[in-house]
C-alpha cells in the first residue's frame, strides 16, 4: 500500500498530456485542468470534446494502470456502467423505428416475468399492479423499478421465498421517476423482439456500424490489456480492484454492463449529435433522435428522488439536479440557473465517476472518465464540471 500511495503522489504532480488528432481544432485553456489535477489526489483522468464540425481534442492525466509510467489515452477501455443505458435506449428505439414495438404498447404479453412483479406499498404490503408497463415507462424510469442502494425499502426487503426476477416495484407505472433496473428490462425486451442476445444485437446495429470496436460486454482477449485500473477511495487512499475480468458474462446488463473506450463513446455521441447519421449509414432517423432531447416525463415529474442513509450516491456534488427532467435516453438540463451547459442539453454518468454532456444547441459533446468509487466523488465530479466549463468558454473566445 505504501508503494501504491507513493506512486499515486508521484502521478498527481505530473502535468496532463493533450492528444490531438489530425485536423483537430478544439482549443481550450489547459492550465486550469493541469493545475486542478496536480492539486488533486486522482490517480488518472481522461477527457475529450468535439465541436459542431466534429473536430476532437483529448486531454489525459496520469497512467492507465495506477502506479504505471504510461499516459492514459482515449483508446483505453473503461467500465462505463450506466453510460450503457443510452446505447441500450438507442437499440430499443431502433425497434420502435422498425415498427416492431410501440413506445406505449403494454408489455404484459411479451414480458410476463416482468409485469407480474408486485408493487410494494409504503407499508410494506405487496399488491398486484393495476397499470401496464410500457417501453416508454422503462426508458424514462417511470415503471416503478428501483435500485436497492438508492431506496431504503428495497435494501431492507426480505428476499426469503422471493421467486421473481427483480425486486418489488415501488409504484404504479407513470406515477413517479425512480432510477433503477428499468434498462435491464429493456435489454430483455430487445433480446425477445430481435431474437438475438444483446451483445450480438449491438455489434450488428450500433457498435459495429459505428466502429466502436472497444465496446463490449465481454472484452475480447486481444483488447483486455487496454482495460484501465479501477478501485475505491478509502480512508488512506485508493484500494484497487482486479483489473481484468476472469469470467465471461452470459447475461448482458443493458443498464450498466458495457466496457468501452472514451473514443468509442464520443463516436456514439457524435452520431446522435449528427441526427443519427454516420459515415456509411444511419442508426436512427432524425425524428426519433429528436425524441431523445425532449422531456418524456409525465405530469410535471422531475428527477426528484430519495437517497438512503449511507447509500452509494452522494448528491452533494449536484448530480443529478432534482429540477431536471428525463428523455428516453438521459437527463435533460432544465434548470434556468445552470451556469455552464445550455438548457436542453443531455447528460448522464457511470457509477465509477465517468460523465458526458451532449449540447445540440452549441454543437458540442463532452466525455470525462475516471474509474473510481464511490459515486459521486466530489473531486472527480468537480474536475468534469471544470472541463465542461473550459469547453464552453472556448466557444466564447473564437
Amino acid at each position: 500500500m505504501k508503494k501504491l500511495l507513493f506512486a499515486l503522489i508521484a502521478i498527481s504532480i505530473l502535468a496532463g498530456c493533450k492528444t490531438e488528432k489530425e485536423g483537430s481544432n478544439v482549443v481550450i485553456n489547459e492550465l486550469p485542468l493541469k493545475s486542478y489535477f496536480q492539486k488533486s489526489n486522482l490517480p488518472a483522468a481522461l477527457m475529450g470534446c468535439s465541436n459542431r464540425e466534429g473536430k476532437i481534442s483529448w486531454y489525459a492525466f496520469g497512467p492507465s494502470i495506477w502506479g504505471g509510467k504510461d499516459t492514459i489515452n482515449e483508446n483505453n477501455i473503461f467500465r462505463i456502467f450506466s453510460m450503457t443505458k443510452a446505447i441500450s435506449s438507442v437499440a430499443a428505439l431502433q425497434l420502435v423505428e422498425k415498427g416492431l414495438i410501440g413506445l406505449d404498447d403494454p408489455l404484459d404479453e411479451l414480458m410476463p416475468e416482468m409485469t407480474s412483479i408486485p408493487i410494494m406499498t409504503k407499508n410494506g404490503e405487496l399488491v398486484k399492479a393495476n397499470k401496464s408497463i410500457t417501453l416508454r415507462n422503462l426508458l424514462t424510469h417511470t415503471a416503478g423499478f428501483g435500485y436497492d442502494f438508492l431506496d431504503e425499502r428495497l435494501q431492507k426487503f426480505d428476499k426469503t421465498g422471493w421467486n421473481y426476477a427483480d425486486l418489488p416495484r415501488l409504484f404504479e407505472s407513470g406515477e413517479k421517476w425512480e432510477y433503477g433496473t428499468n434498462l435491464d428490462w429493456v435489454g430483455k425486451v430487445i433480446e425477445k423482439i430481435s431474437g438475438e442476445d444483446l451483445e450480438t444485437y449491438l455489434r450488428k446495429n450500433i457498435t459495429g456500424p459505428l466502429k466502436m470496436n472497444s465496446t463490449w460486454f465481454n472484452v475480447p482477449e486481444n483488447l483486455k490489456e487496454n482495460i484501465v485500473s479501477w478501485g475505491i477511495r478509502d480512508s488512506v487512499g485508493f484500494k484497487e480492484y482486479s483489473r481484468i475480468p476472469t469470467k465471461p458474462v452470459a447475461e448482458y446488463n443493458a443498464g450498466g454492463g458495457l466496457f468501452g473506450s472514451p473514443k468509442d463513446y464520443l463516436t456514439f455521441l457524435e452520431c446522435i449529435k449528427n441526427n443519427g447519421k454516420y459515415y456509411g449509414g444511419q442508426i436512427l432517423k432524425p425524428e426519433i433522435v429528436e425524441l431523445m432531447f425532449k422531456n418524456q416525463l409525465p405530469n410535471g415529474l422531475t428527477l426528484s428522488y430519495n437517497v438512503i442513509e449511507g447509500g452509494m450516491v452522494d448528491i452533494l456534488g449536484g448530480f443529478p439536479d432534482n429540477s431536471d427532467v428525463y428523455s428516453l435516453s438521459w437527463a435533460i438540463e432544465n434548470n434556468e440557473d445552470e451556469l455552464i451547459r445550455t438548457k436542453g442539453s443531455a447528460y448522464w454518468a457511470g457509477m465509477a465517476n465517468s460523465y458526458y454532456t451532449l449540447d445540440n444547441d452549441k454543437g458540442i459533446a463532452i466525455v470525462y472518465f475516471t474509474q473510481l468509487f464511490p459515486f459521486n466523488d466530489k473531486v472527480s465530479f468537480d474536475f468534469y464540471r471544470l472541463f465542461e466549463k473550459e469547453v464552453y468558454n472556448s466557444l466564447n473566445t473564437k
